[in-house]
């Protein structure tokens, strides 16, 4: 350290002027053979108080800040103010790439290399340089950096690291704002606020009223108010919906995603609140479409379609394999086992007369019940309206049985029909079941429209 040389006065310069500087020794007790050791975090400035990011497909983000830098030096007394022998320098930041800092060192070095080098005329002893430093690089890199105020970043993992800074900058501008918490009405710095995850809105909650007001909520099982309270509320109306794959999204999607949660509840709370979310919404589905889900038959958990004509499930809880109809094992498309449900009259109806194949209502309607299901079902109902229209025509032999609904044909003998599949007796002519220990009772009760007709409309009595 030359005689010149000004360093203890610099450092208690510096030390006054940031007050944010690290120093690992002691000012005054600094010698010639000192290695001296300290840590400047800066923030770089802009060039024009703003700087744009961009990335192909990506959102172009803007930065009024550039945070995150530490400036890490190491000074030899007793060749300072020397740049190239009296100061080492090390630059940490979070969003430089080595390109970047190696811009900075090589401007740094042509900047202060002459005025610092003895061997140069510019040379002056008690150059500032250790300030000049701290200076270039908190207000001036940027212009080295970013000449045009844009960076065009060459990879997604370079646009990310800008995203993180730009979050960074965003958190501490909050945490030193005062909010207003709506719970409990009280006014807080941003640092004991969070935001949350509105759309389109900023609204803010203190962190003991988010945890005290939700778990509350949860644990209530009033998961249609785990939602912002500032933000208007708007209940998921199924019936306006024309595609079951945006109906099923919009229904399982929550107004505070599962994930919000997980720094801020305990873990049992946040999967109480996933478990009771995703079974009143089932529920509800369930009510408005009767094919979009059920409850697995082995662990109970909800399950729900992703095509409603489909009637394999998997289960994600136990990945158990079933079937919709039946409950039992998946025994393929093939084995027909029956229908759960079945579509009221009026709707199947309403599917039919709906002639134009893109209408809304049509929509809905396939929407609620699926496109197949509705298929099979309107062709079984036309099937049952034809085969109606049968029975019901003069001169007709054909019957229902009373128990089983199965059409029975008469091609011999009396009124007394038998049905084949289930064996219930009825009559003929009226469709009513007939007692059993006495079948011929009923044709011969003068108080029956029957009574007498045990052989009417018989082949081969047409003359008695």
């Amino acid at each position: 350290m030359t005689e010149e040389s000004n360093l203890k006065e610099d450092l208690q310069v510096l030390k006054y002027m940031y007050h944010e500087l690290q120093l690992f020794f002691d000012i005054e007790s600094i010698s010639d053979k000192t290695v001296l050791r300290g840590k400047l975090p800066f923030e770089m400035y802009l060039h024009n108080d703003h700087l744009s990011i961009q990335c192909d497909d990506c959102e172009e983000l803007t930065l009024t800040k550039l945070p995150d830098n530490v400036l890490s030096f190491l000074i030899i007394p007793d060749f300072y103010p020397s740049i190239e022998h009296g100061v080492k320098i090390a630059i940490n930041s979070s969003w430089m790439s080595k390109e970047d800092k190696s811009l900075i060192i090589d401007a740094i070095n042509k900047e202060f290399g002459d005025m610092t080098n003895p061997m140069s005329e510019l040379f002056e002893a008690t150059t500032p340089v250790l300030m000049l430093l701290f200076d270039f690089l908190i207000n001036d890199a940027s212009k080295i950096l970013f000449s045009k105020d844009s960076r065009h970043c060459k990879t997604q993992q370079e646009y990310d690291t800008f995203k993180d800074l730009l979050d960074l900058v965003n958190k501490k501008e909050k945490d030193r704002k005062n909010f207003d918490c709506c719970i409990c009405m009280e006014t807080k710095k941003g640092v004991k606020m969070i935001k949350l995850p509105c759309s389109n809105e900023e609204h803010y909650l203190c962190t003991d009223c988010i945890k005290s007001y939700y778990t509350t909520m949860i644990n209530e099982g009033q998961i249609n108010n785990v939602r912002c309270p500032e933000c208007e509320y708007h209940e998921t109306k199924l019936e306006t919906y024309q595609n079951f794959a945006k109906m099923k999204k919009a229904l399982l999607t929550p107004s505070i995603p599962f994930e919000f949660f997980d720094d801020i509840l305990p873990e049992k709370i946040c999967q109480r609140y996933k478990d009771l979310f995703y079974s009143q919404r089932a529920v509800k589905l369930s009510k408005y479409s009767p094919y979009a889900c059920c409850t697995c038959p082995r662990c109970e958990k909800w399950c729900i379609k992703d095509n409603l004509d489909d009637t394999m499930i998997e289960c994600t809880n136990c990945n158990f394999t079933f079937c919709f109809d039946c409950l039992h094992s998946w025994h393929g498309y093939n084995n027909i086992c029956g229908r759960k449900v079945s579509i009221p009259e009026g709707i199947l109806e309403e599917y039919i007369d709906e002639t134009e194949e893109n209408s809304n209502r049509r929509k809905e309607i396939e929407t609620k019940y699926g496109k197949r299901i509705l298929t099979l079902a309107v062709s079984d109902f036309m099937a049952e309206k034809l085969l109606e229209i049968a029975i019901n025509t003069e001169g007709s032999d054909l019957q229902r049985c009373p128990k089983c609904r199965c059409v029975v044909q008469r091609s011999e003998g009396c009124n007394r029909m038998k049905c084949e599949v289930c064996s219930t007796m009825f009559c003929y002519l009226c469709g009513v079941s007939l007692i059993v220990d006495d079948c011929y009772k009923h044709f011969r009760d003068p108080s029956l429209p029957c009574y007498g007709r045990l052989f009417e409309g018989m082949p081969g009595t047409e003359d008695l």
